[in-house]
């Protein structure tokens, strides 16, 4: 009688882990298909990819306004989520409990398809804690496109980067050592002068405050890393530094698919040659 009271003691205060989710094919193409960054990851990263894609999921609520939520949608949002975190071994964002995803862009009154329907995606503080609000169409264009510097999930998983000490301000102090917030802010301070004179190719809603230069810029350092290593060389130095990856020496690789000729000049596809040993 004593062990099964035990037993159940022990139960309740340290339950058994989940088993470990097994990731569906379905879902493994869609990562295989959309997103870059895991294409070009040993076989050992994909796994430990898919796993936090996976993590995220399952404790995670998505919610779908007026359409259905796919497996795409989900690998997608949670993919966002992966690659800002890639360079960091322990990272949890501020808690994410339910995604919605919405039909199209809105306004500041949730309306849809008017004149200033210009939001994307929204996370924030309040009664918006812990939530993530995403245009599908968006969502999914972001990935389609990799080279428009812009991804919407990666835009507001940024914000949650920076909400992380408690303010969306442009200086997620998590990854900015205190010795480099003046600089950084500094730098900022520069870059939005030059998008406000029309001397940068950084778009132009970098420029509406700290926040939003600090989400846009992630979305330029993940899109088109060369190009902003080119154009804006100590930009891209602090982000690399922020997020622990170079992303401009392996952005070439990203942009060979799978399925395409393996630049090696074996003859095969890159899954089958060189992709193996990436």
């Amino acid at each position: 009688m004593f062990s099964k009271i035990l037993s159940r003691f022990r139960a309740t205060l340290f339950p058994e882990a989940p088993a470990p989710v097994v990731i569906s094919q379905h879902q493994r193409d869609i990562l295989s298909s959309k997103v870059s960054l895991y294409s070009t990851l040993s076989a050992t990263d994909q796994a430990l990819f898919e796993q936090r894609c996976l993590a995220f999921i399952y404790h995670t609520e998505f919610i779908g306004h007026r359409l259905e939520v796919t497996d795409a949608d989900r690998m997608l949002i949670a993919s966002g989520s992966v690659i800002l975190a890639w360079g960091f071994e322990q990272w949890h964002y501020v808690k994410v409990d339910t995604v919605y995803l919405v039909p199209s862009s809105f306004n500041d009154s949730s309306e849809f398809r008017q004149n200033d329907s210009n939001i994307t995606g929204l996370v924030g503080t309040a009664h918006l804690r812990g939530k993530m609000i995403l245009s599908q169409p968006a969502l999914h264009q972001g990935f389609d496109n990799d080279r428009d510097k812009r991804n919407v999930a990666l835009h507001e998983f940024a914000h949650l980067i920076d909400l992380a000490d408690g303010d969306i301000d442009g200086l997620p102090r998590q990854i900015v050592e205190q010795s480099y917030s003046l600089p950084w802010l500094e730098l900022i301070a520069r870059k939005i002068t030059e998008i406000r004179l029309g001397k940068s190719d950084i778009r132009d809603y970098g420029a509406t405050n700290n926040a939003e230069f600090y989400s846009v810029a992630t979305e330029y350092f993940f899109e088109r890393p060369k190009r902003l290593k080119q154009k804006h060389p100590l930009l891209y130095q602090q982000l690399e530094g922020f997020y622990k990856q170079n992303r401009a020496d392996v952005h070439l690789a990203e942009r060979i698919r799978k399925k395409a000729p393996c630049p090696c000049g074996s003859g095969k596809r890159y899954k089958r040659c060189c992709l193996k040993t990436a």
